[in-house]
């Protein structure tokens, strides 16, 4: 009988452990959710074709994984990708269709590319997409009648997108009026879309009145104040929304670039460097970067202006040079 000396059974003790150790870390690193939260890392450290890479690398193995489709898409809006990213939300959906989120963002990405179809004047596309953008969101509200971000989405296509693309609706009254009772907040924002801006003044004057206090309250009055141009309230609300916290600081962009409109170039410039005092993700850091650089570009300032470019260039090869800044929902953890 062959007896294994004791040095060997060390050793293959030892083997067996490692292995034991290392299969466990093996499977993790291949795991869909793994793979697509470090793909969300790597886009927020200004890595978008990085994350992309390794979204698809991860796809090549587990094509059925609806979140590494979702953040895909995702990523591909960053890139503004307008043709991937709707492909990969389209996928995320098909894979899991009862996941009202992935549909959720598969009718953002069907508006963005209603958008892009009249950019480039193809009226059919518009059509083609306007009607998976409220398709998608009729879907989403038959599996979770409680998103309300989707029931308000549905209120504002209904007022700003069917006309565009002849396409017949219910009234949204019902919408509003569910989400009035629901979400007060989200409810305000949803009337004021069928509001004239008379009326809309007085809806976020009782909003503040009756949540003098709530940050999603202040900052939601301080979106819509930006959308009527009283700027100076607007940046009292995100002051006060800040000071309680500051990831409250994304409608800075919006203010800033509301000032710029109206050549108040020294309170566009304020407010778009308060932004980047918050550390943001490196994207919204370039794009902010960048607003200044055209800042001052239209001031008459070009060899600043330029260098701000470069700068926001070496931040993010990928830098937003679009008037509005990339939507905050694609910078949120999965």
């Amino acid at each position: 009988m062959v007896r294994n000396h004791p040095s060997e059974r060390i050793a293959g003790a030892v083997i067996l452990l490692v292995l034991t150790v290392l299969i466990p870390t093996s499977r993790a690193a291949d795991d869909p959710e793994t793979i697509a939260n470090k793909a969300f890392e790597l886009r927020l450290a200004g890595q978008a074709d990085e994350a992309v890479q390794l979204l698809e690398d991860g796809l090549a193995q587990r094509p059925e994984a609806g979140i590494l489709h979702h953040e895909l898409a995702r990523a591909r809006l960053l890139l503004l990708d307008i043709q991937g990213m709707n492909e990969a939300a389209e996928a995320a959906v098909s894979f899991e269709p009862d996941n009202s989120e992935y549909r959720y963002f598969a009718a953002i990405a069907a508006a963005y590319a209603v958008i892009d179809a009249a950019h480039n004047q193809d009226e059919n596309r518009m059509e083609v997409m306007g009607r998976k953008a409220f398709d998608q969101l009729a879907a989403v509200l038959q599996t979770d009648p409680d998103h309300h971000e989707a029931r308000f989405r549905l209120v504002q296509l209904s007022r700003d997108l069917a006309p565009q693309i002849g396409l017949e609706v219910d009234d949204p009254e019902d919408h509003v009026r569910r989400l009035e009772a629901d979400d007060p907040i989200m409810g305000a924002k949803a009337r004021c879309c069928l509001a004239d801006e008379v009326e809309q003044r007085k809806i976020w004057e009782r909003i503040l009145a009756e949540h003098p206090e709530d940050c999603r309250a202040l900052v939601e009055v301080a979106e819509g104040l930006i959308e009527l141009g009283e700027l100076d309230l607007a940046e009292t609300c995100l002051g006060k929304a800040m000071a309680k916290d500051k990831q409250n600081c994304y409608g800075l962009l919006r203010l800033g670039l509301a000032y710029a409109m109206k050549s108040d170039w020294d309170r566009a410039i304020r407010l778009t460097r308060q932004y980047l005092d918050t550390e943001p993700p490196l994207a919204l850091k370039a794009f902010a970067v960048g607003r200044l650089g055209i800042i001052h570009q239209k001031m008459g300032d070009r060899d600043r202006g330029k260098e701000l470019m470069e700068e926001a260039r070496g931040l993010d090869p990928h830098v937003w040079l679009t008037v509005m800044p990339p939507p905050k929902e694609i910078f949120v953890a999965l």
